[in-house]
């Protein structure tokens, strides 16, 4: 379970307010969207979640967690724990599909037989068994997506939190960008997609939750674009 209790968000060098108050609660097994305006603090609230900022005040509680307390050695080992999609793949251009997936778990001292085992299964899941000896530039932007989304399940995160992950993509490649994250949903995992995109939020309904200046303005059960 994601909770955020009374959380605001300053930063110092800027004076601006990123977030200002902000209570959520997102369940085990919810697939939530998170949109707003460039500056509404969607960057933010994800820079929370992952440790990579700590809260001006208020307490960020992820599976138990409490992201805002932890000292800076201890974020790497907590990051494990969860996966993130990057919009831009970040994806090892020396390395091939199986390997970069497979590096996920190699960080965390993974057995080799567990290593093999598991990225076959993510190969599956991701349907790119047939890819996977092809190196990134040999792929397209969806295929490249989906390897993306591949290592951030490798070690079984409780937390998927995608950020823009159909930003570069055609429509079509997008849609399936989505199915496949409700495809990993349905296996328990908790998704959180971070989006400009109206068309997939209206076209794939889930629970939305709209930022407009560092308030949360909107939670929508039923999903859908909610306009300022």
């Amino acid at each position: 379970m994601i909770t955020l209790e009374n959380v605001s968000k300053q930063y110092r060098k800027s004076g601006t307010h990123a977030l200002n108050n902000v209570n959520l609660t997102i369940n085990d097994g919810e697939f939530v969207y998170i949109i707003g305006e460039t500056g509404s603090g969607k960057s933010t609230l994800i820079k929370l979640l992952d440790g990579e900022e700590k809260p001006t005040s208020g307490k960020v509680m992820v599976n138990g967690i409490n992201v805002g307390r932890l000292r800076f050695a201890k974020v790497p080992y907590y990051r494990r724990r969860i996966g993130v999609v990057f919009q831009d793949y970040q994806l090892i251009t020396t390395k091939t599909v199986f390997d970069n997936i497979a590096f996920a778990m190699e960080v965390i001292n993974k057995s080799r037989k567990e290593i093999n085992e598991r990225v076959r299964e993510v190969l599956d899941i991701i349907e790119l068994s047939a890819e996977f000896n092809n190196y990134p530039d040999q792929l397209s932007g969806g295929q490249q997506q989906r390897v993306v989304i591949g290592r951030a399940i490798a070690n079984n995160p409780r937390l998927i939190i995608a950020d823009e992950p159909t930003g570069n993509l055609d429509p079509r490649r997008s849609k399936e960008i989505i199915e496949l994250l409700e495809k990993i949903n349905r296996q328990g995992t908790t998704i959180i997609v971070v989006t400009h995109n109206d068309i997939l939020v209206n076209t794939y309904r889930k629970r939305t939750i709209t930022l407009d200046n560092g308030f949360v303005i909107n939670d929508n059960p039923e999903g859908g674009y909610y306009h300022v």
